[in-house]
């Protein structure tokens, strides 16, 4: 740290703040994620339908509760409103996602801009570097006042990549995580609704 502040100049000082949100934020996003239920098991759904079937409403809404995350909480608001139209429990369903979701999209976005800013930064470090090379050099500087320059020059380059690589990587993880949670829970809500339709049609019968 100490060889990074010394050598770095100026510009270290905004990559060192990115490189601690970028440690933060992952750490966070990992905590979350890791708190949730990523997919509904089958025996779990099961349960759930039969509960539907048998009429225990209560008891269906109780197993959603019991499921952390998102999908648990979107297949309870779409069981509460069984008794509606197909068409008006997706909307409840759409709803409750339009809430959830952009809970587990947070900070990804600033994830993102780290990342992508990163090596902006270092590129900005090596031109203030080499025009304090090249100052140096007009003043016939020494070669020690030379390679400072150039050391600051490679230092927030390397910085800034440094920095980038893992940024992005932390982003496209969760992102990448986020669309199979999505994914499977509209698949979920898709089941969950094809069955309430094929228990209606089998009571009218």
């Amino acid at each position: 740290m100490q060889y990074l502040l010394s050598k770095g100049g100026v510009i270290i000082y905004p990559l060192l703040a990115c490189s601690i949100i970028v440690v933060t934020l992952a750490l966070e996003r990992l905590y979350q994620f890791s708190r949730i239920s990523k997919e509904l098991p089958n025996n779990l759904m099961n349960q759930i339908k039969d509960r539907i079937s048998s009429n225990k409403i209560d008891k269906a809404v109780e197993l959603c509760e019991g499921i952390r995350g998102p999908i648990g909480k979107i297949l309870k608001q779409g069981i509460i409103h069984l008794d509606k139209e197909s068409d008006e429990i997706e909307e409840q369903m759409a709803e409750v996602e339009l809430e959830e979701f952009p809970k587990l999209e947070k900070h990804l976005g600033l994830l993102n801009f780290i990342g992508k800013i990163s090596p902006s930064l270092g590129l900005l470090g090596t031109v203030t570097g080499m025009i304090k090379t090249f100052h140096v050099l007009s003043m016939n500087g020494k070669p020690e006042q030379l390679a400072q320059g150039i050391s600051e020059a490679l230092t927030t380059t390397a910085t800034g990549l440094i920095i980038s690589i893992p940024a992005l990587g932390a982003y496209y993880y969760f992102t990448n995580k986020l669309q199979q949670i999505v994914l499977h829970t509209e698949k979920r809500e898709k089941e969950l609704i094809n069955y309430v339709k094929e228990v209606g049609a089998s009571d009218e019968v």
